[in-house]
């Protein structure tokens, strides 16, 4: 017979290990564990997830779901199972699953994510600001915060535009406005990042980059978008753009920032798919990334 674990007055004897786990570290830390992809450095790595006291507590009622689900013999649908609160069965019981090849599972599919509800499943298997990455160290971890912090652009931009009543507006309207936001921002994190970086000339070219770290070896370019019909054009000078940056010796991570202003993009989160990737070019390897903000 397996040993009980007990949390918020509750004895769970039939839900699997890492639900235990987890219930055992949110009593103690507040957090639970877990292992995520990291897309910067194309691997796994051990994270911890902060709760809040009520994600604690909603948790912990929604894995009694799952615990009395277990004890009923995993009946067909989850609001038959006594004891079962009716919110949560509803959530498991239209919860649909897709595989990464793009397959659906039917319903019904009474994994313990589906119990979780929405919010729940998004903190424990998504990076989200809760989430920090443990094994990260040196160049790794500074990549990966500088990746972070440039996500925070839209909330930051949006603050300084629409300030409290009776405080002047810090507007960012223009493309030289994001730079100087954005370097405060990325300064704390990079000591070494430069403005207005000049990239060696190649077939008589001559550009420069916004933002450079020799030490990372990471170089930045923003994209304003203001007119209907130019966000096209503008991917177009990022592909010129990738075959320029080559020629610099910190070209080994490029990131390149589209700043939406009138929302003109239909689908960002394609275009950001479609530009990031990595690339052999003059058989040196570059990791490329897009990520679009708006204002």
């Amino acid at each position: 017979m397996r040993i009980p674990t007990y949390a918020r007055g509750k004895e769970f004897t039939h839900i699997p290990d890492h639900v235990r786990q987890d219930l055992e570290t949110l009593e103690h830390e507040g957090a639970i564990y877990a292992d995520h992809w990291i897309e910067e450095v194309e691997g796994f790595r051990h994270v911890r997830i902060e709760f809040t006291p009520e994600e604690r507590e909603e948790f912990a009622r929604r894995s009694w779901a799952y615990e009395l689900f277990l004890r009923a013999g995993l009946p067909r649908w989850a609001s038959e199972t006594p004891g079962i609160d009716e919110d949560v069965a509803k959530d498991a019981d239209t919860y649909s699953m897709h595989s990464v090849d793009g397959e659906v599972i039917p319903l019904p599919y009474h994994c313990f994510a589906a119990f979780l509800g929405e919010h729940l499943e998004s903190l424990v298997c998504t990076i989200t600001d809760r989430t920090t990455v443990i094994e990260l160290s040196g160049r790794e971890k500074l990549l990966f915060d500088v990746k972070r912090t440039i996500e925070a652009l839209t909330p930051t931009i949006r603050s300084f535009n629409n300030r409290e009543k009776g405080l002047t507006p810090w507007n960012i309207s223009c493309e030289d406005d994001v730079r100087d936001l954005l370097y405060v921002m990325l300064r704390p994190l990079v000591f070494d990042i430069t403005k207005e970086e000049a990239v060696p000339s190649r077939v008589g070219s001559h550009k420069f980059v916004d933002f450079c770290s020799k030490g990372l070896r990471l170089l930045i370019e923003l994209k304003w978008i203001n007119r209907p019909g130019s966000w096209k054009t503008k991917i177009d000078e990022i592909y010129v753009d990738i075959q320029s940056y080559v020629a610099h010796p910190a070209c080994d991570n490029v990131v390149f920032i589209i700043i939406d202003d009138i929302k003109d993009i239909p689908d960002p989160r394609q275009v950001e798919e479609g530009l990031t990737r990595v690339q052999m070019i003059d058989g040196r390897q570059i990791d490329i990334r897009a990520i679009v903000c708006e204002t």
